[in-house]
């Protein structure tokens, strides 16, 4: 019985390590990945002072250009941060919140050997921000809205799993707004595949 055990948990792991690596070769010759990811936005400096912590969640397009080392990454994303109580003390109490809808186009560096399961990366880009703030005055509704140029840079690590991939990433984000830039760092967990 033991020496039937100890043969079926050798033959099982073999076929769990040629599966593995049969998903990563098939992933190294497929050029484009889609996904998605969520999790939390951390507003910093001006644009702190008036919102609160708050979450986003969007969509991914990957495509691996065989003569690049670089993964380009084009990106949706949309956020929403509560508003800060006494932000706009000088006309009264405003119940409100800021959302953001992002699209970006980036540039992904990979470290490491491309076979191992866990490898870290860089990641910068350009992209178009729409930010709106809404909120309600003493029973009126107001808005502003800005679509304004940025940039982001940050890092992360990539997890190949069969037959897709996890990720865990943060970026710091400058959106170039009128007053002051409006600056904030995602922390994201997603998914290709």
């Amino acid at each position: 019985m033991h020496r039937f055990l100890g043969r079926f948990l050798v033959g099982a792991g073999a076929l769990l390590i040629a599966a593995t690596a049969q998903a990563q070769n098939a992933d190294a010759g497929r050029p484009f990945k889609l996904g998605g990811a969520l999790g939390a936005t951390l507003p910093l400096g001006d644009f702190g002072d008036g919102a609160d912590l708050g979450f986003h969640f969007g969509g991914l397009i990957e495509y691996k250009p065989a003569a690049l080392p670089a993964t380009l990454r084009g990106e949706i994303n949309y956020h929403r941060l509560g508003m800060k109580e006494g932000v706009f003390d000088e006309v009264g109490e405003v119940d409100g919140n800021w959302s953001m809808i992002n699209f970006i186009g980036n540039a992904l560096f990979p470290f490491g050997d491309p076979a191992s399961t866990a490898r870290p990366y860089a990641i910068a880009g350009l992209g178009i921000y729409r930010l709106k703030a809404s909120g309600d005055i003493a029973g009126f509704d107001i808005s502003d809205t800005q679509t304004k140029f940025g940039l982001n840079v940050g890092g992360g690590f990539t997890f190949n799993l069969s037959g897709f991939e996890t990720f865990i990433e943060a970026r710091y984000h400058s959106v170039f707004t009128d007053e002051s830039n409006a600056n904030f760092i995602p922390i994201s967990f997603g998914f290709k595949f």
